[in-house]
């Protein structure tokens, strides 16, 4: 049994997933952390930071087009030979499909044939039975010339940048927080009208600024994310296990070097070590989150109910 299947047969349903953010913040190295057994769609030389970050080489493809992103996904879908797809980076992507339209068509003709692709690929992807998780590049808010006002968002054209979040279980802004250690950036997810945000398992929301980690976001959500068939079960234990221990004090320094310089004795490698406590440190702080909106009806210093 495939581990799609498993989690099928557990009563998973299928995910959708849209991270958007500037260049460099670490979107792609979290999308290794938390999806190492996943295939990415990337172009070569894209996924060298999960190499030298996380410790493995994921699995990789390249398609040209969003028509053939499209195809990859009802045929994984079909095949289950994997249970997620990673598109990095989607708005690359989108790049590319319009330098290859632009071969063939002009004008109106050009932006409405894109458009068509995008949307074809939304729809596929939302039914595929396979989780799909697009990195996008951001683009600010901006002010069309009839005065229309359009939120920052995925970096796409025309309307695709309300449209493709449309379809997703969670759409997340990456932004850099010098002040959170030892990982200075974060997923925003509120009501920041500027911008395109949405959270419907009510986990990225409740912990706003959030960590970079999907995968502990998306398991807090009861959802299934596989760990790296190398570290496991193990892992995951190790991971709750500090979870634990850190209880309300995520950011204790002292007792997170205590655990890795433990772990690293115990012969788990620095790399995996570092894995294991980002996992661990991430649970912890969606856990104190989940708990103080747990106990808080009225948050008194914003003056509007915690939803």
């Amino acid at each position: 049994m495939t581990q799609q299947e498993a989690a099928a047969a557990q009563g998973y349903e299928p995910f959708v997933v849209l991270t958007y953010g500037p260049s460099g913040i670490g979107k792609t190295t979290d999308m290794g952390y938390s999806f190492p057994t996943a295939l990415f769609v990337a172009a070569p030389g894209a996924l060298n930071s999960i190499e030298s970050v996380c410790g493995y080489r994921p699995d990789r493809v390249e398609v040209e087009t969003i028509e053939a992103a499209k195809n990859l996904v009802v045929e994984v879908g079909k095949s289950k030979r994997y249970e997620t797809i990673v598109f990095d980076d989607f708005s690359f992507l989108a790049e590319q499909t319009f330098s290859a339209l632009e071969r063939k068509y002009t004008g109106f003709k050009l932006w409405g044939v894109l458009r068509d692709h995008t949307l074809d690929f939304r729809n596929q992807s939302r039914y595929a039975g396979v989780n799909v998780l697009l990195n996008a590049w951001e683009q600010g808010p901006k002010v069309k010339p009839d005065g229309t006002r359009v939120r920052g968002g995925p970096q796409l054209s025309g309307k695709l940048p309300e449209q493709i979040p449309a379809m997703c279980d969670l759409v997340l802004r990456a932004m850099h927080e010098p002040g959170r250690q030892p990982w200075p950036a974060v997923y925003r997810c509120n009501s920041d009208p500027s911008y395109v945000m949405k959270d419907r398992f009510n986990i990225a929301t409740v912990a706003d600024p959030a960590p970079m980690n999907i995968a502990e976001l998306l398991r807090a959500s009861g959802r299934h994310v596989p760990r790296h068939p190398a570290l496991g079960d193990a892992q995951e234990q190790q991971v709750e296990t500090i979870a634990r221990e850190l209880g309300d004090t995520p950011n204790d320094g002292a007792k997170i070097n205590m655990f890795f310089r433990a772990l690293v004795e115990s012969g788990v490698s620095p790399v995996a070590a570092r894995w294991t406590l980002r996992d661990a440190i991430d649970r912890a702080v969606i856990r104190v989150a989940q708990k103080v909106s747990h106990l808080t009806f009225f948050d008194t210093t914003a003056s509007t109910f915690l939803g």
